[in-house]
């Protein structure tokens, strides 16, 4: 690690705790354990490892790529991909073992073909859209859908049904989805289909609304630390951090970055480190909701525009939160040390705040596993 200049550090005990809180707090339920995008920008093999390891019965990904990756990395657990899968996608599907999301007939025909091809019986879960818009089958048309399953395709093994809240945070939101999903569930049951596993709690849901729990959970930001509460004790397993590469002084009056964007109101040391927006620094997105919140964010960059307002984006150098200066380079920030310039030095260690789903796979990942330290 010391020759590494930037690098998130994972701690897989911090994980593995994080599994076992949520595995306590939801009892005999079965724990999917989400880890599309690289888990979460952690580290998809590590991350799933560690999770199947400390009692999750499940993985989530979103692509069939993902899947074939733990499974060549030799993952046996069951894995549902998240989203619909093309047609000749269907043949990996099978021969990896990987269960799929139905949600159209052609996609159904393409599993059943290609399980009928490779002599095996297909896992899928299918997908209700109870409100979020996205991948599912309307409820209206479900129950059709279900029975035509059941009655026309010998290839396939119906293991679950699913649906997927959009805002779990609002109680009377998510009680309108989960009343017609088990609507559903009940219309079913009275045609004599039982589905195994029905799910439709993600992490937040799962920690609200014990009594949606169903047969199974999704939990991808209480894995990860991501969510805070009260009710289960779960951690912040990563930091992300880089070194200093370089020093110096800056005169009253100088400008930082491109664009001129600040200029320096005294005189100013600084320290650069090589990490920028390429790696995932400064990559935040802002998608307002409404015109209050519209207007707050306007209000509060016009503020930091005029120098009112001090600029949130700040890493912590011996223990002194600094700001970064200027605009974000592709592969370098510059940050304020003056106040502690008697105590820098080229190669002191950053800590550093960035989204960890935007982190670059360039940058090393770094964990800790049962006092061992180690790079996937």
């Amino acid at each position: 690690m010391t020759n590494l200049t930037s690098w998130l550090y994972v701690d897989l005990d911090i994980i593995a705790d994080n599994i076992k809180a949520i595995k306590e707090y939801i009892g005999p339920v079965k724990l999917l354990a989400v880890v599309k995008a690289d888990a979460y920008g952690h580290g998809i093999f590590p991350v799933a490892s560690c999770a199947v390891e400390n009692g999750a019965d499940y993985l989530g990904v979103s692509s069939v790529e993902e899947g074939i990756f733990l499974r060549k990395k030799g993952i046996i657990a069951p894995v549902l991909i998240f989203n619909t899968i093309l047609p000749e996608q269907a043949e990996d599907v099978v021969n990896f073992n990987l269960t799929s999301t139905i949600c159209s007939i052609e996609s159904v025909k393409a599993v059943d073909e290609a399980a009928k091809k490779c002599g095996k019986k297909a896992r899928v879960h299918l997908k209700i859209d109870t409100g979020m818009g996205r991948f599912g089958i309307l409820p209206k048309d479900a129950v059709e859908f279900t029975a035509k399953i059941y009655s026309g395709f010998n290839n396939i093994y119906l293991e679950g049904l699913y649906t997927h809240f959009s805002l779990a945070s609002n109680e009377g939101n998510t009680r309108k989805q989960f009343n017609l999903f088990s609507s559903l569930i009940n219309e079913l049951k009275k045609k004599g289909i039982e589905i195994p596993l029905k799910h439709a709690c993600n992490s937040t849901a799962l920690l609200n609304y014990k009594d949606m729990h169903l047969d199974m959970v999704r939990s991808g930001n209480l894995v990860y630390g991501m969510c805070p509460t009260s009710k289960i004790k779960t951690k912040n397993p990563s930091q992300l951090y880089s070194k200093i590469v370089f020093l110096k002084t800056l005169p009253k009056g100088h400008h930082v970055g491109y664009g001129n964007k600040f200029t320096t109101k005294k005189t100013t040391t600084i320290a650069i480190i090589p990490f920028g927006y390429y790696e995932g620094l400064g990559l935040t997105v802002h998608q307002p909701s409404n015109a209050v919140d519209v207007l707050k964010y306007l209000l509060k960059h016009l503020l930091t525009a005029l120098g009112i307002r001090k600029q949130d984006r700040i890493v912590t150098i011996k223990g002194v939160k600094c700001n970064i200066l200027g605009k974000i380079s592709m592969q370098n920030s510059i940050i304020d040390v003056t106040d502690i310039r008697d105590k820098v030095s080229i190669g002191d260690v950053a800590e550093l705040n960035a989204r960890r789903i935007n982190i670059s796979s360039s940058v090393a990942r770094v964990y800790h596993k049962e006092n061992r330290i180690f790079t996937e």
